[in-house]
């Protein structure tokens, strides 16, 4: 939804404008004549200021008489000059109950208007879920009411709102099923996203059922067929996850070396990449921790060693520290690399 706000944002009082909005409010000189004799000033002055404090909405005039606006009021009770300010703003309620989204789903969140969506690195087709309801108008009053509303994107210094126009948005997400529970994944979210499971948990099973069922085994054979890796057979664990198990000289080849304990998606199922190789494990735990260092997100050594811990209990190796990334950057002749882990040493 699209709506017209204004936002009451707080400015210093240039001090002639503070002087005479307490003139008006306290002392009873209610025209420009009296204000000006008051503060012996000219009255071409007192006029000028009293014409700007009319365009912010903080004085009325009618005739030769003064009154402050209920804004002007506030301000002068709270020593600061209120200024009401038009803006637009894009709000998201779920489809399904019409609630607001939390704000967690704005930054970083990938919204569409097609009611189709393929991704083109993998034929990956999104299946459309939509609400039965129509959209329910008091949820934005219901919204603006809340003392919470900043944690669903709706500033608290937005003094009013009026809805300008609805439409439907999508947002791309993945359902992983699971033995007791459904799992929900999107793009802003690092990790499960608990809001939308809870939300599409009495919805998605009955789509979910309806769906054909994926051959996954022979899905996945026919992907690392395509790569050049047909010798290699899937198996699948007790958790009945799907697992392919590649020898240590196919990872920086026709592999990546970042892959290499992640979860590839394709065709609405999913493949875990490993290696049986202990060493070559660690060489990707110290890959992707590189990774990590050179986009910046890690501010010290603490967090470089948390890093560690985590990738290093994914992969099933020893947690590696800051003196073997060292050498893992000069192996690889990586000199941006070798700087910024310097850098974070002195942080």
């Amino acid at each position: 939804m699209e709506i017209k706000t204004e936002v009451r944002e707080s400015q210093p009082y240039e001090l002639f404008d503070q002087f005479l909005s307490r003139a008006i409010a306290r002392a009873g000189l209610l025209d420009v004549s009296q204000l000006a004799t008051f503060f012996g000033v000219d009255r071409a002055l007192v006029d000028r200021v009293i014409t700007f404090l009319e365009t912010i909405g903080h004085v009325r005039r009618s005739g030769d008489a003064l009154t402050l606006t209920g804004i002007g009021q506030q301000s002068v009770a709270d020593g600061c000059r209120y200024v009401e300010k038009k803006g637009r703003q894009v709000l998201y309620f779920d489809g399904f109950t019409s609630e607001p989204m939390p704000a967690t789903h704005y930054e970083g969140t990938e919204w569409i208007d097609d009611i189709e969506l393929t991704l083109n690195a993998d034929g990956t087709r999104f299946r459309v879920v939509t609400g039965s309801r129509s959209f329910n108008f008091e949820a934005l009053e219901r919204l603006a009411s809340r003392p919470d509303r900043e944690e669903f994107n709706l500033p608290g210094s937005v003094s009013s709102i009026k809805p300008i126009d609805v439409g439907s948005a999508f947002l791309p997400a993945y359902v992983v099923e699971c033995t007791e529970r459904l799992l929900v994944f999107v793009k802003a979210m690092d990790g499960p996203d608990e809001y939308l499971a809870d939300l599409v948990s009495t919805v998605l099973p009955d789509v979910l059922a309806a769906e054909d069922r994926v051959d996954d085994m022979r899905t996945w054979q026919d992907w690392l067929r395509a790569r050049g890796l047909e010798n290699i057979r899937p198996e699948r664990l007790p958790n009945n996850i799907l697992r392919a198990s590649l020898p240590a000289k196919e990872y920086g080849r026709r592999i990546s070396w970042w892959q290499l304990g992640s979860f590839e998606v394709h065709r609405a199922s999913f493949l875990q990449l490993w290696c049986d190789d202990a060493e070559a494990r660690q060489h990707a735990v110290l890959d992707r921790v590189g990774r990590i260092v050179k986009t910046r997100v890690i501010r010290d050594a603490d967090e470089l060693g948390r890093r560690f811990s985590d990738l290093a209990g994914q992969l099933q190796v020893t947690t590696p520290g800051i003196a073997d990334l060292r050498r893992f950057a000069r192996e690889e002749n990586d000199e941006s690399l070798l700087s910024m882990v310097e850098d974070l040493l002195t942080t």
